[in-house]
């Protein structure tokens, strides 16, 4: 059976059109919306907004040095899972993955409940892919098991302040994105997350319908 697919949060474009706004008078100061999109809904607006500052950012690595933290900010609000990609990969390209998924970890463990669901959200995008010397055989090149290797540290950090964001978490939309990075293998963790870890899967399993989405993809559901 085909995975059900993750649904975008409503109503993230409140937030993110202002940030989109004030990275276009920084990125792209004589960008003007186009005509069509004129009188289209805010979500629709953000998109093509989005878009370009994605390519201009792409464009000039130094501004993006220059405004990381604003475009780290902007992504954390973004409404849509795979359109946040286009915030993500130009701060990969001029700061690498280390600098990203450090930000991200930061956003995860203070932010507020819309942003740790964007840290959520860009960690997909913030890691090394994964390729492959025989695509039959599934076997990883070795440039690329280094490559994550390199960040090991770095995905122990994420999950463990995910379990803790999960754990602190009162808010059931907020929790459910955060769960689709909870384990409920407890080898993955520490000895001193081992109580965490069972409480989020005691949790996790009281309520399978509200966290069908993550059962799924550990096969659980």
């Amino acid at each position: 059976m085909a995975l059900e697919m993750i649904p975008d949060r409503p109503g993230r474009e409140a937030v993110f059109e202002p940030l989109l706004d004030e990275l276009l008078a920084l990125f792209s100061p004589d960008w003007v919306m186009p005509e069509r999109m004129v009188g289209e809904h805010q979500h629709h607006r953000c998109e093509v907004k989005r878009w370009e500052i994605g390519r201009a950012a792409e464009a000039d690595p130094d501004l993006t040095r220059q405004h990381a933290d604003l475009l780290v900010h902007a992504a954390m609000h973004d409404q849509c899972r795979s359109g946040i990609n286009q915030l993500v990969r130009p701060l990969v390209n001029v700061l690498g993955y280390r600098w990203v998924q450090e930000e991200i970890i930061r956003y995860v463990r203070t932010g507020s409940g819309a942003e740790k669901v964007g840290a959520t959200m860009a960690w997909y995008f913030a890691r090394p892919p994964i390729k492959y010397a025989s695509w039959e055989e599934r076997i990883p090149t070795s440039e690329s098991k280094a490559a994550l290797e390199a960040l090991s540290d770095l995905r122990a950090c994420y999950r463990d302040a995910v379990l803790a964001a999960f754990l602190s978490c009162e808010d059931p939309g907020v929790r459910q994105d955060l769960s689709l990075w909870v384990s409920l293998d407890p080898s993955v963790y520490p000895e001193d997350l081992q109580i965490d870890q069972e409480r989020a899967k005691d949790i996790i399993l009281a309520d399978p319908e509200h966290y069908r989405l993550m059962l799924q993809r550990l096969g659980h559901g």
